[in-house]
């Protein structure tokens, strides 16, 4: 009870403070006002182009049947062709989510090519745990299935509209096959409704609660959080899962977990409106954000801790930071991974032979790399690490699943390909090499698959990775996607290009939400 007089004063609360916009002016003044208490702006980036972005594909493809790159791609018959082609044809291959997408759509028509394309880009807009270039290479990707190509530099594939609104999460990443099988569902229900309907639904904050929660959905879909926001960025907070209204709410004293965790998602979000309408009476600065530091403190496991090398952000991690969307984990197959990641370690080996980098695998991976890779390229494989440091130190570096080596005999890069759950045993590899050769300079990498970019970085954060004696392991380590790997074994003029390349392709932490 206790908490629902809190909740009810706290509402009372807000909704004053938003009967007064009213009061004060026009419905376009009130709506301005408004933008600047509620989630339109953020204090590390501007999000009101990919905020534009998203209002013109609700208003152009789910209200009306049209296209953001094209024409008429958004219709009932091209939906039901995607639908076929992905959803009633599930590849449950050991492949990367881009590779199957491709061999599911290459079947298909041009037109509905281009649609999943469009697609692809509304799954990717809200992101911001993936770059920009990452994002842009896959939407040109499967738009070029349609033997036509789409600008690099067209204004909805910019850097400005494809940064992100916040984290996908760990959850989104995993499960982006299923996000993608709800979107093609929203739009196949929308498309059976008149456009008088679909306008109220995408216009209306409660119409689109009810028909969002009459849509079959598998799991927990983040999908669901993001396009809500999209549609009602003055209502909704640019947050993608119940995970964080939850922690927020309980950790400002609104209510318990154990009642939060039977909230809808209407009840959750009335509650952080009037929850910022009550933060905003102190907070120091015109735009409030939850994830800003100062707030996100209060409710996330992120903690700043002072070194002797400047303030760091260590995580300690529980079991409420596994995907949200845990009877999803227990229904998708998952692939087998040992064959993947020799894949992965064949194609670096590949890239490296080619740079003019001499090649260290372990031995016990050794003979299947070798017989996966071009037999021009053997030659490049050594037998034993030309390198004078102590035992421990070289048994370290012999464990890494590829390291490149200069012709001088000092490691330029290592990688490590970690295709397992815990992500973690590429991590102590890597933190060991830097404890026992602190003053060692080499590119460290870690490669996963790309639904894993997120578990990577925040086992980074952990106190083991981030208290090292040279600095946090987020400093030395990038992340580099399975994808990244094939795209860049692709590149026509590789053998002309430098190992910098790389830098092109990786991803480094960041902190921004």
């Amino acid at each position: 009870m206790i908490y629902a007089r809190r909740l009810a004063l706290l509402m009372r609360h807000a909704w004053r403070a938003l009967w007064g916009c009213y009061s004060r002016g026009s419905a376009r003044e009130h709506s301005e006002e408004r933008g600047k208490d509620m989630a339109r702006q953020i204090n590390t980036r501007d999000i009101s182009p990919i905020l534009a972005a998203a209002e013109q594909w609700i208003k152009t493809c789910l209200i009306e049947n049209n296209s953001i790159f094209a024409t008429s791609r958004w219709t009932r018959v091209l939906v039901d062709e995607v639908h076929h082609a992905f959803v009633d044809h599930p590849d449950a291959g050991e492949d990367d989510f881009m590779t199957k997408l491709i061999r599911q759509m290459k079947p298909a028509s041009s037109p509905a090519q281009q649609l999943m394309a469009e697609m692809l880009w509304v799954l990717l807009l809200f992101p911001s745990n993936m770059k920009s270039t990452t994002k842009r290479r896959q939407v040109r990707e499967i738009w070029a299935l349609s033997g036509q190509q789409l600008a690099e530099d067209h204004p909805l594939l910019r850097d400005n509209v494809l940064v992100g609104i916040g984290s996908g999460g760990m959850g989104f990443n995993t499960f982006r096959p299923s996000e993608l099988i709800f979107l093609v569902t929203l739009r196949r229900d929308l498309k059976s409704r008149d456009e008088h309907q679909r306008e109220k639904i995408l216009l209306n904050y409660d119409a689109f609660i009810d028909w969002i929660d009459s849509v079959p959905q598998k799991g927990n879909r983040q999908f669901r959080h993001m396009l809500r926001y999209f549609a009602f960025p003055d209502r909704v907070e640019r947050i993608s899962s119940n995970g964080d209204r939850r922690k927020i709410l309980e950790a400002f004293n609104i209510a318990s977990s154990r009642e939060l965790v039977t909230w809808t998602d209407r009840q959750l979000d009335d509650a952080l409106i009037a929850l910022r309408a009550e933060l905003q009476k102190t907070h120091p600065t015109p735009l409030l954000d939850f994830y800003e530091p100062g707030l996100r403190e209060r409710w996330s496991r992120d903690r700043k801790i002072k070194t002797v090398e400047g303030e760091v952000t260590v995580t300690v991690p529980s079991d409420d930071d596994e995907p949200e969307d845990r009877e999803a984990i227990e229904i998708e197959p998952k692939p087998p991974e040992a064959r993947q990641s020799i894949k992965i370690q064949s194609k670096l080996a590949e890239i490296g032979a080619i740079l003019g980098f001499k090649i260290w695998i372990p031995r016990a991976d050794r003979g299947r790399v070798e017989e996966s890779i071009l037999p021009s390229m053997r030659v490049s494989l050594l037998d034993e690490l030309p390198m004078n440091y102590n035992n421990a130190t070289l048994a370290t570096i012999e464990q890494i699943d590829v390291l490149w080596i200069t012709k001088r005999g000092s490691i330029s890069r290592a990688f490590e390909v970690e295709h397992t759950t815990a992500v973690y045993s590429g991590l102590l590899r890597m933190a060991d090499l830097l404890a026992l050769q602190p003053n060692m300079d080499i590119h460290l990498h870690i490669v996963a698959p790309d639904e894993r970019r997120d578990k990577v970085f925040r086992e980074m954060h952990r106190p083991v990775f981030t208290l090292l004696e040279r600095g946090p392991l987020s400093k030395s380590c990038t992340f580099i996607s399975y994808e990244s790997i094939y795209a860049i074994a692709d590149l026509k003029h590789l053998s002309h290009t430098h190992d910098t390349i790389i830098a092109e392709y990786e991803e480094k932490e960041t902190e921004a939400a």
